[in-house]
């Protein structure tokens, strides 16, 4: 595989008219997966070591890359220098288009420099996803040659970062909780988070059960009722097991024949699940 680009870096749009320089603002030139789009009235400035990948696919996996971006009288988009050969400012796209204003003429421009700037046509993006779950680690890193282990980027699921590469059930759209650990490669202590989110959330996060409580029935005579299901005291942590109390009975307060409250209530071994 070729690596064109290591990392994404800023990109910052300054607001232009045809004659005088407007306030400047950050916004980025690249749009969503798939499709196409226009860069319109603005200057669009891809610092060295930057990568611009636009790739569009009707469904099937095309022979081409399908994207038309189109740079429209009055804007500019200006390619830095990268910094080596390995690190270049890279624009790769389907088509670039240029149009005239009707009656009018004048096209967009586009300023590269002559060092590692390049602009590939006609190419497809492949990014990183070894697991095929649609999720790359690195959704902004393309190659131009497809190879094992990669993606074409119009076909991710999201441009959100996969935690969890080489395990196709730790990724963002992840919503099943699991007991199990996996290799986390943006954070290597949260084990649990199977979302990619950033927090190893708990299936089971509260220690509900408070035991036997007295109780007045009714009739007036004292006995013993439980309160809510649950683990009685502490929270196992991801992937322990716990005893968790379920009651059986549910009514206010039970007969007073009943001693204690081992008769109305069930125990199990619960391993506690997270995501």
């Amino acid at each position: 595989m070729k690596n064109v680009s290591h990392t994404l870096c800023a990109i910052v749009l300054l607001l232009i008219s045809f004659h005088v320089a407007a306030a400047s603002a950050e916004a980025a030139c690249n749009w969503s997966l798939g499709g196409s789009g226009a860069i319109t009235g603005v200057t669009c400035g891809m610092d060295g070591s930057s990568l611009e990948a636009y790739d569009y696919s009707a469904g099937t996996d095309d022979a081409d890359n399908g994207s038309i971006l189109t740079v429209n009288p009055g804007a500019t988009i200006t390619l830095n220098a990268g910094t080596d050969a390995g690190h270049k400012t890279t624009l790769i796209v389907g088509q670039l288009g240029m149009p005239d204003t009707p009656g009018v003429g004048g096209t967009g421009v586009i300023v590269a420099s002559n060092n590692y700037v390049t602009i590939l046509t006609h190419t497809k993006c492949y990014v990183t996803d070894a697991d095929s779950d649609g999720y790359s680690p690195t959704p902004t890193t393309c190659f131009y040659d497809p190879g094992a282990g990669t993606i074409r980027k119009n076909k991710l699921t999201a441009t959100t970062v996969d935690c969890g590469d080489g395990n196709a059930n730790a990724n963002p759209g992840a919503v099943t909780y699991r007991s199990t650990t996996f290799v986390n490669g943006v954070n290597p202590t949260l084990t649990h988070d199977w979302n990619c989110n950033g927090t190893e959330t708990k299936n089971y996060p509260t220690a509900n059960y408070s035991g036997c409580n007295a109780c007045t029935n009714s009739s007036g005579y004292a006995s013993y009722r439980n309160t809510a299901n649950g683990f009685s005291g502490s929270v196992p942590a991801c992937g322990a097991a716990a005893t968790y109390y379920t009651i059986i009975i549910t009514t206010a307060c039970q007969n007073p024949a009943v001693a204690n409250c081992t008769a109305v209530r069930s125990t199990s071994s619960v391993t506690q699940t997270c995501l």
